[in-house]
């Protein structure tokens, strides 16, 4: 599995590469990150700029209206489909 994990807070960047544990909430997410990228083999991360990353600004607002956890796993959510869409032109034009 190739997993590519894009992240727009250079500062949660250096997290994850750190080797230190963080006994946080966030240390927890980072500790999680980089046991995925162990285990897929071929995963990578990348910072990716904010005006390329809406998609996930829209997923953050959106999920304090769920109740229940969601999981999509082959297809993206139809409300992302064209956010994704514009990222994807602005990460390869900027």
């Amino acid at each position: 599995m190739n997993l590519v994990i894009e992240v727009d807070s250079l500062g949660l960047v250096s997290k994850i590469q750190a080797a230190e544990v963080i006994n946080s909430e966030i240390g927890v997410i980072c500790r999680s990150i980089r046991r995925l990228l162990e285990e897929s083999g071929t995963g990578t991360w990348q910072h990716v700029g904010r005006d390329g990353n809406n998609a996930a600004h829209i997923m953050a607002h959106t999920e304090t209206r769920w109740n229940e956890c969601i999981v999509w796993m082959d297809n993206p959510p139809f409300f992302l489909v064209d956010q994704l869409q514009l990222d994807n032109v602005t990460a390869n034009t900027g």
